[in-house]
């Protein structure tokens, strides 16, 4: 009996619906994002109504799925990121149509849909592709495998895809030539309003939120070699100035009057450095000395991050918890699709789609509120689709809808995810009706509300079935690496600003090991007061004055 209590006190733990429909604010980078990705999707769009292909409109919109990645990414790594989302983009709507021409039967249209979902998960876990992960690639696959294809009109679909792709990288890589420090200025102000929300709030979370955002910006700033851009270096240079000082704020001031000035001021440093191509960052001559020579420092003993391929290998290996995630996606796929055929549903590969979109979450805590996000976006976003499909429409009109669909799902997304299917719902049916001009929206919204409902019903049952034993491990191998920069931090006196920096790094690290493996039942209680005890002492060890960014 009590094993059973503990199992069901375990369950309802992890299926608690809390913080699964709280908005996330967002600071900076919206309004560009989703005007970007308007503008990704109208081009070819309206090229392809101007040339009279409206059929090859969703082949355009799949390759347009590249300006959906990388979004806050350096022009470096925004670079490379999205030419391999492009090429798998591409390369995913070639293998479901070729799936669709050679063998014309839905069951070999889910097989293939199930095995792009595992590669893609892999893929997007392995170089960290960020929001929407490997969704779309799943997305792809299935406009591709589910219509009918012959190997006569794969060639001209797929170079469809690619030229809508290029197009995307294109235009995500322009802001270079104008703004060349702008994902880096967005770094340094989110650090600075995470900080400043800390110093007036100063509670567990807030800090928690601050040390990630300095570490994200450290990571930006440090990513960029100096030397690329000569002209940006002073406003580099800046940025790890501010980086540096908000570091050295992180346990505040100590007297509640001056942490709401250094609150004030840190806002209004934000505001500028998301604003301003050139920050100054109002300190005195001493202390923008030490905080140069804390950033020098940090820059000398920096270790560029693994090369892809290196990444690709690590998340095979124990105790990274990606291979369970990617069976877990596989599997979800493949039986979500199957029993979407088995009901007779004509867009099958949107319960495919819906169990892969869940299981893109971490672990089970996470997918249930995906789960429920999705479940209420796409039920929200029927009634919204019934309004707007109210009217009749002509193929220019479908594409101005799909467009401003994109846009206003690219502006809320990063809010919460249940907003974005809102808005994605309408897009998805106006993309299948430029497919199938004259189809019946109402009989495909109904269709696309149970198809959702069904994939992310079969996502959650195969995440809580198949178990992440590794988070556990992965939880014990960061608890490990935490101590390590604990002790090499102690030794060292809190003198050495990169061992600092490791220390906070593998306190991020930890948090997140630790939300992963607690989110899994059973797997993450048991370690939570040794988390707890690590970070109560590491941040007493990190507060200390001596050796303080900026301490004189």
């Amino acid at each position: 009996m009590n094993y059973f209590l503990s199992v069901v006190a375990s369950v309802r733990g992890t299926l608690s619906v809390r913080e699964a429909f709280v908005p996330r604010r967002v600071r900076g980078n919206v309004a560009v994002t989703a005007l970007r990705a308007g503008a990704c999707v109208a081009l070819p769009l309206f090229l392809l109504h101007a040339l009279g292909r409206v059929d090859l409109a969703p082949y355009a919109a799949m390759g347009c799925f590249t300006a959906l990645y990388a979004r806050d990414d350096t022009y470096a790594r925004r670079a490379w990121v999205l030419a391999v989302v492009g090429s798998a983009l591409t390369l995913a709507v070639a293998v479901g149509g070729l799936a669709s021409a050679l063998f014309s039967h839905t069951l070999a249209a889910i097989v293939v849909g199930s095995l792009v979902a595992a590669a893609a998960k892999y893929l997007s876990d392995a170089l960290a592709f960020g929001p929407p992960a490997g969704l779309m690639f799943v997305f792809a696959t299935g406009v591709s495998a589910y219509n009918p294809q012959t190997l006569a009109a794969l060639p001209l679909e797929t170079a469809t895809t690619a030229a809508a792709a290029a197009l995307c990288w294109t235009v995500a890589m322009v802001g270079a030539l104008t703004h060349p420090t702008a994902p880096e200025r967005l770094a340094v102000a989110r650090a600075l309003h995470a900080l400043a929300r800390h110093l007036r709030e100063g509670t567990a979370a807030t800090r928690a939120a601050a040390e990630a955002a300095v570490q994200h910006a450290w990571t930006t700033l440090l990513s960029r070699p100096r030397t690329a851009r000569p002209r940006s270096a002073p406003a580099l240079e800046a940025l790890e100035i501010l980086t540096a000082r908000a570091e050295a704020l992180l346990g505040g001031t100590g007297d509640p009057v001056a942490d709401a000035r250094a609150a004030a001021q840190m806002s209004e440093l934000a505001r500028r450095a998301r604003c301003d191509r050139t920050v100054r960052p109002l300190v005195g001559d001493r202390e923008h000395t030490a905080l140069a020579a804390h950033a020098a420092h940090l820059r000398r003993h920096h270790t560029p991050a693994p090369g892809p391929g290196v990444r690709l290998r690590a998340v095979l290996r124990a105790p990274s918890p990606t291979p369970v995630s990617v069976a877990r996606v596989g599997l979800a796929s493949l039986l979500a699709g199957s029993l979407a055929w088995a009901l007779g549903m004509e867009h099958g590969y949107w319960a495919a789609v819906s169990a892969g979109s869940v299981l893109q979450a971490t672990n089970v805590t996470t997918t249930w509120h995906r789960t429920l996000q999705r479940a209420l976006g796409t039920v929200v976003g029927v009634v919204l689709a019934a309004v707007l499909f109210s009217f009749d429409y002509s193929p220019l009109g479908i594409i101005v809808l799909v467009v401003l669909c994109q846009m206003a799902a690219e502006t809320v997304v990063m809010t919460n995810y249940s907003y974005a299917i809102v808005f994605v719902t309408p897009l998805t049916l106006a993309l299948s009706g430029l497919a199938h001009p004259g189809g019946a929206a109402e009989g495909l919204a109904a269709e696309r509300l149970w198809a959702t409902v069904l994939g992310a019903a079969v996502g959650i049952v195969v995440c809580a079935v198949l178990a992440n034993r590794r988070a556990g491990d992965h939880l014990e191998a960061a608890l490990t690496e935490g101590e390590r920069a604990h002790r090499a931090l102690e030794g060292d006196g809190a003198g050495d600003p990169a061992a600092r920096r490791s220390l906070t790094r593998a306190l991020v690290a930890l948090r997140e090991a630790h939300a992963l493996s607690a989110g899994e039942p059973r797997s993450g209680g048991a370690r939570t007061d040794e988390v707890e005890d690590l970070h109560r002492r590491a941040r007493t060890l990190l507060d200390s004055p001596r050796g303080t960014p900026g301490h004189t």
